[in-house]
């Protein structure tokens, strides 16, 4: 049975853009195709139907999504025969460890016809530079609502039982570790990095549930902003290394420096704060009783959620700029030669079955 998960690889936070897509597939890989090119070139149609025919032979899946049009596909990693064709471009620009081994770069711009794509020179230059302030503005919304977010984490703090909560993270590690360990089979990361949800055009995207589908034990963590979510997975992920697990690693889409899921491996294991785990989970982890809710101040949870929609509203001004690129080289592209290429790709795939 093919195994379908969808990740994001970066994400649009309150540091800017983050980018995980070293992350995609390890060192450890048979063949790695880096394609460079241009919008609307077909780079992510291309590796759509790559995935769908690898899924029809039974392979499994990962769909790593672009953040700033989840529709669209960043890389796909096919497990078992360890392949992974992804986009290198900016602002993700990856190119090859291995030249001539197991990377290989595959120019899509090669098959642009100059003098169609040189009338389309003006519009092209402005797209990209509207696309840029459109980001910038994002990001400045989500940077505010970081900061609004760390407030309320200090407020929520000192109205929590510290004592109560800290037996309950020492009672979580010993239910999480007693589990007897499985063998796994490497995928070459020690940790891995990833998002799962993703602040895009399209709103909050949210691609959890595609992970939690295939393990066994979920635990999920219920609480308010600064109740220690994200301070227990810490503990966890330490108590991980200790032990020498494989381990994912997701975190939060606003703010990259907590986790929200801790998927450990060995264990057939994730604790997560999404709210998918609430309807997966087989415990619940409640932290919200260690806080006294009495005085959470409402009108920064409002501020808060305001910033991050407006961060939102603007990235949607980016895809627009994005769709005027791909209108723009759409017409000046030799899509039969990206056809060619393609079949190419996939009879080499064969070679690894």
């Amino acid at each position: 049975m093919s195994k379908i998960r969808r990740i994001f690889p970066g994400g649009n936070t309150a540091n800017g853009f983050c980018s995980f897509h070293d992350n995609i597939i390890s060192e450890d890989r048979n063949q790695l195709y880096i394609f460079k090119g241009m919008p609307g070139g077909g780079k992510s149609s291309l590796m759509k139907d790559m995935a769908e025919r690898m899924i029809e032979k039974g392979y499994s899946i990962e769909y790593h999504h672009c953040p700033s049009d989840p529709s669209s596909i960043d890389a796909i990693v096919i497990d078992e025969l360890k392949i992974c064709l992804l986009d290198g471009t900016d602002p993700h620009s990856i190119d090859p460890k291995y030249p001539g081994i197991t990377d290989k770069i595959i120019d899509l711009a090669q098959f642009i016809d100059k003098s169609k794509i040189l009338k389309k020179k003006d519009d092209i230059v402005e797209a990209k530079k509207n696309n840029k302030i459109a980001y910038k503005r994002a990001f400045n919304y989500f940077k505010a609502a970081k900061i609004i977010h760390e407030g309320i984490v200090d407020d929520n703090k000192r109205m929590i039982d510290i004592k109560g909560l800290n037996n309950e993270t020492i009672n979580l590690i010993d239910r999480v570790f007693s589990k007897e360990p499985i063998e796994i089979n490497s995928n070459g990361f020690k940790e891995r990095r990833l998002f799962s949800t993703a602040y895009t055009p399209e709103g909050f995207v949210d691609y959890t549930d595609t992970i939690l589908e295939w393990i066994t034990d979920i635990y999920y963590i219920n609480g308010e902003i600064g109740t220690g979510r994200s301070m227990l997975l810490d503990r966890l992920l330490v108590e991980s290394r200790i032990r020498n697990y494989e381990v994912e690693i997701y975190y939060n889409a606003l703010i990259p420096e907590k986790i929200e899921s801790l998927y450990i491996k060995e264990l057939d294991t994730i604790i997560t704060s999404n709210k998918h785990g609430k309807t997966k989970g087989n415990t619940i982890i409640d932290l919200n009783k260690y806080l006294d809710s009495n005085n959470i101040n409402k009108e920064d949870m409002n501020m808060f959620n305001l910033l991050v929609e407006k961060g939102t509203i603007d990235l949607n001004g980016a895809k627009e700029n994005h769709f005027i690129l791909e209108k723009a080289y759409k017409p000046s592209v030799d899509f039969s030669c990206i056809n060619r290429i393609r079949e190419e790709i996939y009879n080499e795939i064969l070679t690894y079955i």
